[in-house]
């Protein structure tokens, strides 16, 4: 049997998650960790809305049926009684892994449609 060692801290996060449809792509290849990709604003009607570059996507706010929980794992490495501190080096005799609850997802942001470009007004009447 399996035991798993799961913390419930007291500063457990509430997160949403954002569902896109398609792929988001850099010019250059670039990875995304740490960029900035795009403003969230969100309606009082539930509506959300995504500006990424010249373009905006309208998406939907929808509550899960089911929440998600997003852990962090972190092992202890101890020595059985009767073992001198010597045998950590060679060979870890057992380790115990707990898991710490960081957040709570209950709730997702969805794009569903393709994304609309933004043109400006002024762009509009000069080309008339």
């Amino acid at each position: 049997m399996v035991q798993l060692l799961i913390k419930l801290g007291s500063d457990v996060a509430d997160w949403s998650l954002v569902e896109l449809q398609g792929q988001l792509e850099t010019r250059d290849a670039v990875p995304f960790n740490n960029m900035h990709i795009g403003d969230l604003y969100f309606k009082d009607s539930g509506v959300a809305n995504l500006i990424i570059g010249h373009h905006i996507l309208t998406g939907q706010v929808v509550y899960l049926e089911q929440p998600l929980a997003v852990m962090k794992r972190k092992r202890h490495n101890s020595v059985e009684p009767g073992q001198d501190e010597s045998a950590m080096e060679i060979d870890v005799v057992s380790s115990q892994t707990e898991y710490n609850i960081i957040a709570f997802i209950k709730r997702k942001v969805i794009f569903k449609d393709r994304p609309k470009p933004i043109v400006q007004k002024d762009l509009l009447q000069k080309g008339k």
